[in-house]
């Protein structure tokens, strides 16, 4: 049987790919390893990118054990309260389930933005 992390990241390159091509716009990557999605960002996360992101979140929520969540921002330079919104939502999410919400390599914008919301109270900083 195929491990359920590799057929992730294989459905993530395929929609890299799609994205890519269609519409230009570089690629967020999803990976699950025990039990922790890793969501590592690239591109802004504004509203265009935090529709997708919930989306594709919502569907590893729904397909695998999730406990814990980090979002990467090492290739993301901005967030807009849309980012916020997608990040609270996950945090929703986990939380009652015992499971918690990271956001590591923020820069000083974005970590900026982590303050003013208040994330920084219910979310891991790393």
């Amino acid at each position: 049987m195929e491990n359920p992390s590799s057929f992730l990241l294989s459905f993530s390159f395929y929609q890299n790919r799609y994205y890519r091509k269609r519409r230009e716009t570089m690629a967020t990557e999803y990976q699950v390893e025990n039990r922790k999605l890793y969501v590592r960002l690239d591109g802004e996360l504004d509203h265009h990118l935090a529709e997708k992101v919930k989306h594709q979140c919502e569907i590893i929520l729904k397909s695998y054990p999730i406990r814990d969540i980090e979002f990467d921002f090492s290739n993301s330079e901005f967030m807009d309260s849309s980012g916020v919104g997608v990040i609270l939502g996950r945090y929703r999410q986990i939380q009652p389930m015992g499971g918690s919400v990271s956001i590591s390599h923020m820069n000083d914008a974005v970590r900026r933005v982590v303050h003013m919301a208040g994330l920084h109270q219910i979310v891991k900083e790393k």
